[in-house]
């Protein structure tokens, strides 16, 4: 299938990016400044940006480093300019103070509010960082990759808001979402290696907590918040801690894709913004697809769900489905559809998987829709005809053949 985000994902993995010197934002000299060889009369003078500090001028499609809690501890703060400290040019030197003085301000203002979080937990070393569309929290120790590559705290949380970063353009260039439909484009996502540390951060970020990943999304202020544990009994590698990342911002950026203005005077639509109430396949279906869409497997499940790890025959959901299919042993979709994601058990968490994989390959871009539908309570069989043009009894049949050919372990 075309449409992999493993494929995309070096599009975003972008070389680090120098801001360069800030000497052209600067006024013009003024009578009585002289010239000064330091900084060649611009007020500052470039630094050297140590490889260390690379990862705060990442940039991508569509996002950037913002912050980072270890690069502001620094006394430079790891920018790659300063005032000129022996400028001869006094107009232009006090311009490059004034500039540093307001980036200084901000910056550590920003570090001293995520600092807040520091105190309801036992981890002296949480790295905070924030980019254009994630805040993250992230105190693992280290992180190892299938390719045998370690990194470290700092390292290892540029790695995953580089990766969550790559993930949000991916999901919404395939489903046509745009920012102006959210209520919120700024998701909070908080790891802890200590389930006590979790626990304690939750209720306060996230307004619960739990011993697998806290969610909130909407509310008043419409807050997109993760608290997760890592389990490492759970989540063996980086893959499978990657993939449950995938899986839940996905949870995520449905919440989230809910504009008032959809709406007649009056109206609300669904209430709470989530799907998992009353659209549990579709809320559930999309978030295995991009699971899946990752690398091939589904390994994971949040609070709202039952533990999908607990196989229903195996890993190889295809293969399961498939079989299912061929022996006309499949979950009744009309009831399915009316089961909130709570609810789905092992074997239902696949066909509902296997339902979006079919309507994603036959237009991924009508999900988008699919999902404001549903937000304004369409029924079922309404947004099957809307967006893919057919009802559910031809549903079912078109799905099941397709399963047949596209599911059989003998195509490659």
């Amino acid at each position: 299938m075309s449409l992999s985000f493993r494929s995309v994902l070096g599009v975003a993995a972008v070389v680090a990016f120098m801001v360069g010197s800030l000497g052209a934002s600067l006024g013009a000299q003024e009578a009585g400044d002289q010239l000064c060889g330091t900084c060649k009369t611009t007020g500052v003078v470039d630094l050297e940006i140590g490889s260390k500090w690379l990862n705060e001028y990442e940039r991508g499609d569509g996002w950037e480093v913002l912050y980072c809690s270890e690069a502001i501890a620094e006394q430079d703060m790891a920018l790659d300019w300063m005032p000129c400290p022996r400028c001869k040019a006094p107009s232009l030197r006090d311009q490059a103070q004034a500039r540093w003085d307001e980036v200084y301000a901000e910056k550590h203002a920003w570090l001293k509010e995520r600092r807040r979080m520091d105190k309801l937990a036992t981890a002296n070393d949480i790295v905070h960082l924030e980019t254009t569309h994630f805040v993250l929290a992230f105190d693992l120790s280290k992180i190892k990759t299938s390719k045998k590559k370690t990194y470290r705290t700092h390292d290892a949380a540029h790695l995953y808001a580089r990766r969550m970063e790559t993930f949000y353009r991916h999901y919404q260039d395939l489903l046509g979402v745009v920012d102006k439909d959210n209520m919120r484009n700024k998701h909070h996502i908080y790891i802890f290696e200590k389930l006590r540390d979790a626990m304690n951060v939750g209720p306060a970020y996230a307004n619960m907590s739990s011993n697998t990943t806290a969610r909130r999304s909407g509310g008043v202020e419409h807050n997109s918040t993760l608290v997760m544990y890592y389990n490492k009994n759970v989540h063996t590698s980086d893959e499978d801690l990657y993939r449950h990342w995938i899986h839940s911002v996905t949870h995520q950026l449905t919440s989230v894709y809910y504009n008032p203005n959809w709406f007649e005077v009056g109206q609300k639509g669904l209430t709470p913004p989530w799907l998992a109430d009353k659209y549990g396949w579709l809320d559930a279906g999309l978030a295995h697809w991009f699971e899946i869409d990752l690398d091939g497997q589904a390994s994971t499940h949040c609070s709202q769900e039952q533990d999908t790890t607990a196989r229903w025959k195996g890993g190889d959901w295809r293969k399961n489905v498939w079989k299912a299919v061929m022996a006309e042993d499949v979950p009744s979709f009309p009831r399915v559809i009316s089961t909130p994601t709570q609810a789905l058990s092992p074997q239902e968490h696949q066909f509902v998987w296997s339902w979006v994989d079919y309507l994603m390959t036959r237009d991924a871009k009508k999900m988008s829709l699919a999902i404001k539908l549903a937000k304004m309570e369409t029924p079922t069989r309404e947004i099957l005809k809307k967006c893919w043009s057919t009802s559910m009894l031809s549903f079912e049949s078109a799905w099941a053949e397709w399963v047949r050919v596209e599911y059989n372990p003998k195509k490659k």
